[in-house]
């Protein structure tokens, strides 16, 4: 009795291969899209289909339609007649609008590439716009037009130059340009972080901006409030960096006189008791007119009451030009600007604050004869309207 070897089961189940049903497939002739001018092909066709149509691959090209007239009042050009123009459209044609085509089968070797391509791109523009104006084109019909009338033979020509001379440049020039572009990397980044250190350096030492103008510390007097308020605001603090100056030195932060100085009233009787008592002492610091002249100093008369603290001779410019009102401010400048005023006049003299003070009078009386006179023809014409009626 005779054993029989068992093969090891591999776990993968066959199954035996359907066979499947084919349609029958025939032997045909056609004609390959509606060119007549191509030759037939024969391919297997599957039975009850459709025969495959071929005309979707075909390219519709358009060409620049014109006439002899046409050509005449628009298409002219001095190195192009309208033969050659025609048969370059035709070539056009003829080759599916395949430039490198065109250029084996034009037949001039003394016209290259960029130039048919100018050519014929100036053709297109030109009837294009005729056949439609550019206002009334819509977005694609403009973006045609834009790219038919910016081509550039002259940079088409340098471009492949240029890409013929990258293709054909050797393994040594390649490798060198890869150094130099890795040395412009390095160099743009350094410049980079330079520019970033320097940037943030600025941000460092640049100056807090102020939120508001400080036209309104301009005279003495608002500093003098400005200055105030510092001290004010300094004295709540625990360790006080601000230290009081003028006649309130003297005094201490809880005004009462430092210990081992003489009250402020007390000294002021003393120097003026010292004046009266020294006859040289007023004639001793008297200056005279030249020396006054010189340095701008003048004596103030005897019944004008001067302000207290320290004043300069420009608050006497600035201050006579800010009214009550804005607009009567914006008249007051008007006026002064037109008649030359400037707005700021550096180092006044008194003999220029004087004839300023004159000026400012009349401009008042001015603005008051203006006044009065814009309310008179306003009851006038009040008037005239009550006696129309």
């Amino acid at each position: 009795m005779t054993a029989v070897e068992k093969r090891p089961s591999t776990g993968v189940r066959t199954f035996k291969r359907a066979r499947v049903s084919r349609p029958p497939a025939h032997w045909e002739r056609s004609q390959a899209g509606n060119r007549p001018d191509l030759p037939t092909i024969t391919h297997w066709q599957k039975a009850n289909t459709e025969a495959p149509s071929f005309a979707k691959y075909n390219v519709e090209l358009e060409l620049p339609i014109f006439d002899d007239e046409t050509y005449e009042a628009h298409l002219t050009d001095p190195n192009w007649t309208l033969e050659e123009t025609r048969h370059l459209v035709h070539v056009y044609q003829e080759s599916s609008g395949k430039w490198p085509v065109i250029i084996d089968w034009y037949g001039r070797p003394d016209r290259t590439m960029e130039d048919l391509k100018a050519r014929f791109y100036k053709l297109r523009a030109i009837l294009l716009q005729l056949a439609t104006p550019i206002q009334s084109m819509a977005a694609p019909e403009y973006t045609l037009y834009e790219t038919l009338t910016n081509f550039n033979p002259q940079q088409e020509l340098s471009r492949k130059r240029l890409a013929e001379n990258l293709l054909h440049r050797k393994k040594d020039e390649a490798d060198e340009e890869a150094v130099l572009l890795a040395e412009l990397q390095r160099i743009m980044a350094n410049q980079a972080s330079l520019d970033e250190s320097r940037e943030d350096l600025r941000r460092r030492l640049d100056y807090p901006k102020a939120t508001s103008s400080s036209y309104q510390y301009s005279t003495s007097q608002a500093l003098s409030n400005l200055w105030q308020q510092l001290i004010s605001a300094d004295r709540m603090r625990k360790t006080q960096r601000l230290r009081p100056v003028g006649p309130q030195s003297a005094m201490s932060v809880d005004g009462t006189n430092a210990p081992g100085q003489t009250p402020t009233s007390a000294r002021a009787r003393e120097s003026m008791t010292r004046n009266s008592q020294d006859p040289t002492s007023g004639s001793a610091s008297r200056l005279s007119e030249r020396d006054m002249a010189r340095f701008g100093v003048s004596l103030a008369p005897g019944n004008e009451k001067l302000p207290a603290g320290v004043t300069f001779a420009s608050d006497r410019l600035s201050k006579p030009r800010i009214a009550k009102s804005t607009i009567q401010s914006e008249k007051i400048a008007a006026i002064l600007q037109h008649i030359g005023v400037p707005d700021l006049i550096p180092l006044p003299t008194p003999a220029v604050i004087e004839a300023f003070d004159l000026l400012m009078g009349k401009v008042h009386a001015l603005l008051e004869m203006r006044k009065v006179a814009e309310k008179e023809e306003q009851e006038l014409r009040v008037r005239e309207a009550e006696a129309a009626q």
